[in-house]
């Protein structure tokens, strides 16, 4: 059942704790449950009071209907007690479950429009730890800490106050711990909130080092590096250990002192009351309920420890969450982001540089394509050719300069609106656990069985759904595991051609394709990107040559530029380039038919 609140909204600014909004829209349910417990509480105080005019009476020579009196007169104050608090934490628990549950989706929205560079700077595991872990320490926070704290201050202040009516100097003497106990909470407080933050620290690395061992299990399996996998994660867990022992060291010492201090003061108490009733200056009566109310003190006093600890946890864990609810994306919408109808497809690079740090990576790029051209990028390894092709679906904006489609800035678009007008084929597919057609369907939804079976065919992954149990409909494993490098690819490419975007980009989507189906897959992707602007990102000589122009980079800069033929005519970068990889598709291939033969190199024939 989905929660909701008439009163909640969505914050738009994220600027300091988040906290505050949220329980904004939820006080009603706050103070209601507040308002109860202070009935509930004021119920259980007023019992022991019920029970000294009893005694006081029981010593005085009282009838039977006076007794009976008495005793429906507590089990009223009970009954009532009971239902209220029932009431009170129903109300605060049901809040801090709908709090934690708006939280959590503008947690995973606020994710989803982070940039690129904040993943790259953030570990997986660190970010799972506080979309869980701490969301629910912080709902802790703001349930049961919360009640508990009401409830503490709500005893203590009606509590002494109901002492001093009884007797001033009993009250001050079952009191005087209190400065010790209040000393006691700042040293407390300040070394739970740092060993707790250096808890959580460390439980996003365990969950960090966890994530990667499963994900990478086929990588650590085939080098065989179980072993040391199961000794660097003892020495994360050992880590862990340690930090979580000393955080319990410090949160178990503060309940036995609690114990003492509560214990010395109702030994004083009566010592004294005693002494005092003996004396005649109290009766009976007052001493009982006197001591039976510090009872209900000390009982409460007792749960401090836990109160301070969920505190600090909670505090801690909503500063973590707070970190990632205030960090802004770079990359994002204009306030008044511009429409973007019938593209064309024409994209222009104009001085472009992008920076990383100290590390320049693209230096003053000035490019050209016309619409529905095919363009193919080539260069050696951290030429810049990857970083290009990001800039035009802004996984991020340029150090300087500019990019444009159709001579619109591409800054100046809607997010949403750019990336749907362009299908992009990063190096490393990403699958999701799901059925391959809900894969390929990914970017647009609810295809016909033709434009399926289209994009099927034209990325040649109709060759493989024989062997699979289900057809289209196999669900495949996390990330695609049940899937070869090549299958995973096709599927990607299947999945942006499904899009039918203005913009193709394929950043060596095929280098995992056997060079006979990238033949047949660029043969059939003629058709479709003659009607489209396309940016190939190349190793293999083939692709090369289908382009109408090519693109040399070199340590960040445009090279040359021209066909295939000219590049080639004028022996400069492109002709280096071609010429090294035409001798490594000529080894690769020579080297597939001698293990096809069962040859080695020593036997082959020139």
């Amino acid at each position: 059942m989905q929660a909701t609140s008439d009163t909640y909204s969505r914050p738009q600014i994220y600027t300091g704790s988040r906290l505050w909004h949220y329980l904004r829209a939820y006080r009603g349910r706050y103070l209601f449950g507040l308002a109860t417990l202070l009935v509930a509480t004021t119920a259980a105080i007023a019992a022991p009071f019920v029970l000294r005019f009893a005694i006081d009476d029981i010593v005085g020579g009282t009838t039977g209907t006076r007794l009976i009196g008495f005793a429906g007169l507590i089990l009223v104050l009970a009954i009532v007690e009971g239902g209220l608090r029932y009431h009170s934490r129903y109300t605060v628990a049901s809040a801090s479950r709908q709090i934690e549950y708006h939280m959590r989706e503008d947690l995973a929205e606020h994710l989803m429009h982070l940039d690129q560079r904040f993943y790259v700077e953030s570990h997986t595991g660190d970010l799972m730890a506080r979309c869980t872990n701490d969301l629910q320490w912080v709902r802790d926070l703001i349930g049961p800490v919360v009640i508990d704290m009401a409830r503490t201050a709500v005893i203590l202040i009606i509590g002494v106050a109901f002492l001093l009516v009884i007797d001033v100097r009993l009250t001050l003497i079952s009191i005087a711990y209190l400065p010790f106990i209040t000393a006691l909470f700042v040293f407390f407080e300040t070394n739970v909130e740092r060993k707790y933050m250096a808890v959580q620290e460390q439980f996003g690395v365990l969950t960090d080092r966890s994530q990667e061992n499963i994900s990478g299990m086929r990588a650590i399996k085939a080098h065989a590096q179980e072993d040391q996998e199961i000794a660097s994660f003892q020495r994360e867990n050992d880590e862990m250990m340690r930090r979580t022992m000393s955080l319990a060291r410090y949160t178990s010492a503060l309940f036995p002192v609690m114990i003492l201090a509560t214990g010395a003061a109702t030994a004083l108490v009566v010592w004294f009351g005693g002494h005092d009733v003996v004396a005649g200056r109290i009766t009976i009566g007052d001493f009982v309920a006197f001591y039976t109310v510090l009872a209900l003190l000390a009982a409460q006093l007792m749960s401090i420890g836990w109160i301070v600890a969920g505190l600090q946890q909670g505090l801690v864990s909503m500063r973590r969450i707070d970190e990632v609810l205030n960090r802004v994306p770079i990359v994002r919408d204009r306030d008044d982001p511009r429409p973007l109808d019938g593209v064309r497809g024409e994209i222009e690079f104009h001085d472009v540089s992008v920076r990383y740090g100290a590390e320049l990576v693209l230096d003053g790029i000035n490019l050209r394509i016309p619409a529905g051209a095919t363009v193919a990028l080539v260069g050696g390894t951290g030429a810049g050719k990857t970083t290009l092709a990001n800039l035009l679906v802004r996984m991020h904006d340029p150090t300087e300069g500019s990019v444009t489609i159709d001579g619109v800035d591409v800054r100046d678009l809607s997010l949403p609106e750019l990336r749907a007008a362009i299908g992009f084929v990063p190096q490393e597919s990403f699958l999701f656990s799901d059925s391959l057609r809900e894969n390929i369907s990914y970017g647009r939804a609810e295809p016909t069985a033709e434009q399926l079976d289209a994009v099927v065919e034209t990325s040649q992954l109709v060759n493989d759904l024989a062997q699979f149990d289900d057809g289209i409909d196999t669900t495949i494993g996390e990330r695609g595991v049940t899937l070869s490098g090549g299958q995973k690819q096709r599927a990607a490419l299947a999945r942006a051609l499904l899009k039918d975007p203005p913009i193709l980009v394929l950043d060596d989507a095929l280098s995992h394709v056997d060079t006979h189906t990238e033949e047949e897959i660029l043969r059939r992707l003629r058709s479709f990107m003659a009607e489209r602007t396309t940016i190939l990102i190349a190793h293999r000589t083939s692709t090369l040559k289908s382009a109408d122009f090519i693109v040399a980079i070199e340590d960040g800069r445009v090279a040359e530029t021209g066909t295939h033929e000219e590049l080639l005519a004028a022996g400069g970068v492109y002709a280096r380039i071609y010429s090294e990889q035409l001798t490594e598709e000529r080894r690769e291939t020579r080297q597939s038919k001698l293990d096809e033969f069962g040859g080695d190199g020593a036997e082959a024939s020139p």
